[in-house]
């Protein structure tokens, strides 16, 4: 294989997701993901009641699903429901369906006070079942999710302290899509390989650029935003790895994210020295590669884990700077 061969397919070959940073299908390298997958492995058989805290789209209920498939009864019923739904509707007979398995009540920071009555009455009822050895007869975990804090709810007087006090023992938080970047790669690779699989589509993964442009948006709607425009990139792509071309438009917000990837800040908020449209296929590479490497601090080990290359790999291309990056 020529150089310039090489050089077109090592930053943007990915391998698959690799299952030493998946936890069922959750997806991260960072880390905050990484403390969030000890704890889920060592509550998961434990759990009685758990909060999942989190924003819209960074994976609550995918979080609810992989606690049940960690428990001991993995075998049983995931019984998801919204909780105002589930509080005035007919309960009993999804409790029945939930019984020896996981109930997951969505969307407990919007009740009103007397739903959140009414679910004060289910976890004590739930409690008392489990301490009268009558677990047969109850879900073997509640899981319950949130969009906002329940403890500054209680502050703001939206919330019960008690019904706060019960649900906030455990409490599992998800960050946010932006404050989690260093796992926008893996997760873009793992969205391209499961809509591969789906769709019996062969795709190799992202193009030239693409990971640049997708660092440099602040992603408001999380980890479902970003599957939605791999997927829809998937879609329209022609041949084996996604361009450009192929993704919806992104909204030109800033970048939220923390001051350890400034070169996405940068790309949001400032004037760019370099052209992005820029056709030079070799000076296209190095501007990815310089740009993942910003956004890593320098680091080149974690650089070339993003980029899907090995570290000799990524030296070689540094070296070869000099010579191809021409003004």
């Amino acid at each position: 294989m020529s150089r310039t061969r090489e050089m077109e397919r090592a930053p943007f070959e990915q391998a698959p997701a690799s299952t030493r940073w998946m936890l069922g299908q959750m997806v991260g390298r960072s880390p905050a993901m990484e403390r969030l997958f000890l704890q889920m492995r060592y509550l998961a058989n434990h759990l009685r009641v758990a909060l999942i805290e989190g924003e819209s789209g960074t994976g609550k209920l995918l979080t609810a699903e992989t606690l049940h498939g960690l428990a001991a009864g993995r075998a049983s019923s995931f019984v998801p429901c919204q909780a105002s739904a589930f509080l005035r509707g007919n309960c009993s007979a999804l409790l029945d369906e939930a019984r020896g398995g996981t109930l997951f009540l969505t969307h407990v920071d919007a009740l009103t006070p007397e739903d959140q009555a009414r679910l004060l009455q289910l976890l004590e009822w739930h409690q008392h079942q489990h301490t009268r050895n009558n677990a047969e007869h109850a879900p073997r975990q509640i899981l319950v999710s949130s969009r906002h804090s329940l403890r500054g709810l209680v502050l703001q007087g939206q919330m019960r302290a008690d019904l706060s006090y019960h649900l906030t023992s455990v409490r599992l938080q998800l960050p946010a899509l932006r404050e989690r970047r260093e796992d926008l790669g893996l997760l873009a690779d793992h969205f391209v390989e499961q809509f591969s699989k789906l769709h019996g589509k062969p795709l190799r993964g992202l193009g030239p650029g693409v990971l640049s442009h997708l660092l440099a948006h602040s992603w408001p709607g999380n980890v479902r935003e970003l599957q939605t425009t791999i997927h829809s990139g998937a879609l329209m792509c022609e041949g084996q790895w996604i361009r450009m071309i192929d993704l919806p438009l992104l909204s030109a917000e800033p970048v939220e994210g923390p001051a350890r990837f400034p070169a996405a800040r940068a790309a949001a908020q400032g004037p760019v020295l370099e052209d992005p449209d820029d056709p030079n296929l070799d000076r296209a590479i190095l501007r990815h590669i310089r740009h993942v490497l910003a956004g890593v601090g320098g680091n080149k080990l974690r650089a070339a884990r993003m980029l899907g290359i090995s570290r000799s790999t990524l030296y070689r291309l540094l070296e070869a700077e000099g010579l191809h990056m021409v003004r």
